[in-house]
């Protein structure tokens, strides 16, 4: 630990001076050298995606049926902020759990998350007018053929272009 003997040295700087000596002695906590993603195949991602990936379309139905069912909310604004939480939650479970992504620009991959979550959220806002404005279906319904589309759509952008591990 730190060696210094200066007498007016607070104890709360000698605290704060030797946890950060030993928290830069640590070293890094993950390996750099093998990438697991990389030995596996697809299907496992794609396994992996769609059992985790039911969080965040957990979370996505669970605040659109609050808002939307319980709350009497518009149906548009209970899909834009249930599919903004959905984002969120998917953005980090993507990164983390599914593809296994290491990278020092989460916010930056963040922002093209979400650029490429904009286009599937069209589809599955048209997939609602369609559903409930026009042909008077079932809103909920109406929700799981977007959600669908959403999914599929997705797992092809995140795969290929946000967390596509660069050699």
């Amino acid at each position: 630990m730190n060696k210094k003997t200066d007498l007016n040295e607070s104890p709360l700087t000698r605290v704060i001076d030797d946890v950060s000596e030993g928290i830069n002695d640590a070293g890094t906590v993950f390996s750099i050298e093998e990438d697991p993603a990389e030995k596996e195949g697809n299907g496992k991602q794609a396994v992996r995606y769609l059992l985790w990936g039911l969080l965040s379309v957990v979370v996505n139905f669970g605040t659109f049926f609050i808002l939307y069912h319980a709350l009497h909310l518009n149906y548009q604004f209970a899909n834009i902020v249930a599919w903004f939480l959905g984002v969120q939650v998917g953005f980090w479970i993507d990164r983390i759990i599914v593809f296994r992504h290491k990278s020092n620009t989460a916010f930056k991959e963040m922002l093209a998350f979400y650029g490429t979550r904009i286009l599937t959220f069209l589809i599955e806002s048209a997939t609602l007018w369609v559903g409930i404005s026009l042909l008077s279906a079932n809103g909920t319904g109406s929700k799981v053929v977007g959600q669908i589309l959403a999914i599929v759509g997705n797992y092809i952008l995140s795969k290929f272009f946000i967390f596509k591990n660069k050699k």
